[in-house]
């Protein structure tokens, strides 16, 4: 749950910026955070001194990815989209502020923990909850993800979109094949699947030790990468076809313009889109 809230701060620092300067606007982000350590950490990634903790752009790869699936989700709502899975949802919120959502089902899928944590801190800010989004308990590692959702109505002959943020680097290889085996076998013509990645160089890197122990602290272990110069054949073999990696680089040309040209950006940490091939 600490890397949930952790990406939540991140999206309320980023909220507060000036509406001219900043990359994604999340009004309820800050609903999951502390006001005094909103502003330290504010402070401190203003001053680039989060840059000695974490690796250079870290902070601003979890803004821009952030925005790219915002803009993909847009995208999807505003094509037909029949339903849309958040596998490990945290605290975002864009189940809420998606143009469109409303008129779908989405599924959060959490731990049950995280969950509960979620509607209390959502309480009298987002109120009620939408009825189109249905919350899914469900621990990736041990838990069979295709009862949980099929219970909660998912319907596998849908077109569906998996979001999956945030999840995989603390994730097993088997756990991660679980995951994609489900998307790749139970959903509809003309699904997609994207998720965030750590490339395996920075994940063995110099820096490395000092992330594990980051993450660590926080309750979590970092665990699975993919070299991204092997993502489009390890998604091939899993059933996923058409497939659009970006890294830093691309994130930058995307959002990084006017005064945030010179934003850092983290690279090794990546993005891939993948539809499901047909069957």
């Amino acid at each position: 749950m600490s890397t949930a809230r952790g990406v939540a701060l991140v999206r309320a620092i980023e909220t507060a910026r000036p509406e001219s300067q900043r990359i994604i606007t999340d009004p309820y982000a800050k609903a999951f955070v502390n006001p005094l350590t909103m502003a330290a950490t504010g402070l401190m990634h203003r001053s680039r001194l989060l840059d000695l903790l974490l690796p250079a752009g870290m902070i601003d790869f979890a803004i821009a990815r952030d925005r790219y699936v915002y803009d993909l989700m847009v995208s999807e709502v505003g094509t037909g989209l029949d339903q849309m899975v958040i596998l490990g949802a945290g605290f975002d919120t864009r189940a809420y502020r998606v143009p469109g959502i409303g008129n779908l089902p989405v599924y959060e899928i959490d731990h049950p923990a995280t969950q509960r944590a979620k509607r209390a801190a959502l309480r009298g800010v987002v109120e009620p909850l939408p009825a189109n989004v249905r919350f899914v308990p469900v621990n990736f590692e041990t838990d069979t993800l295709g009862v949980q959702l099929t219970t909660a109505g998912y319907d596998e002959s849908k077109r569906s979109l998996f979001v999956w943020q945030g999840v995989t680097p603390y994730l097993t290889a088997a756990g991660v094949d679980r995951t994609l085996e489900f998307v790749a076998q139970h959903s509809g013509v003309g699904s997609r699947i994207a998720f965030d990645y750590f490339d395996t160089d920075i994940l063995n890197g110099n820096r490395s030790a000092w992330m594990r122990l980051m993450t660590s602290m926080m309750g979590e272990k970092l665990s699975f990468g993919i070299r991204s110069a092997d993502i489009e054949q390890f998604l091939r073999k899993r059933g996923f076809a058409n497939i659009r990696n970006i890294d830093g680089v691309g994130l930058r040309r995307l959002y990084w313009t006017g005064r945030d040209a010179g934003r850092p950006l983290a690279q090794g940490a990546e993005m891939v889109i993948a539809d499901v091939a047909e069957r």
